[in-house]
């Protein structure tokens, strides 16, 4: 059963790490549910399509996402729409993040926060875990890829930028 930061997926091998729930998130009750989801339902669609040994599906149940804090953040209810750095990497959370992705033996890591917290498990870990550090998949960070005019070729570019990480580690 999921909740507004954890989408959990029995049998995953792969899964996305995002910075934090925000409203809709908190009003759906599930990770990534508005913008952010429409492009990782866009984004998962070309990396089946690109790397199916990594990505098998376009489907986003069959994939771990969660994020790197697990509180809920946006400026009504918090007066901010992301943690700090420091709160992400104290050792409850990073502990909490770790056994959300226990199973997983690749993990997109999207958004600063998220980049932070994988970096600080990756050199910790008592196992090999491939990461990819890509940008977050809200609108803003997408309409900030340069090159493509439009979504789509947007998208294309940061799979593109992701799959080049994870198949050259």
């Amino acid at each position: 059963m999921g909740s507004p930061h954890l989408q959990p997926a029995a049998g995953a091998t792969t899964g996305f790490v995002f910075i934090c729930p925000g409203r809709f998130e908190a009003a759906r009750g599930y990770p990534c549910a508005a913008g952010t989801g429409a492009n990782l339902a866009r984004a998962l669609a070309e990396l089946s399509r690109m790397a199916p040994d990594l990505f098998p599906t376009a489907s986003r149940e069959k994939y771990v996402v969660t994020n790197a804090w697990d509180r809920v953040e946006y400026p009504a209810l918090t007066g901010r729409s992301v943690p700090s750095e420091a709160e992400v990497l104290q050792p409850a959370n990073l502990s909490r993040l770790r056994d959300e992705i226990a199973q997983l033996a690749v993990v997109v890591a999207c958004g600063a926060q998220a980049h932070a917290a994988l970096r600080r498990l990756q050199a910790t870990a008592g196992r090999p875990l491939r990461v990819a550090y890509a940008r977050h998949l809200s609108q803003r960070a997408v309409n900030s890829i340069r090159g493509p005019a439009d979504t789509p070729g947007r998208i294309r570019a940061w799979c593109a930028e992701l799959l080049g990480q994870l198949q050259g580690a």
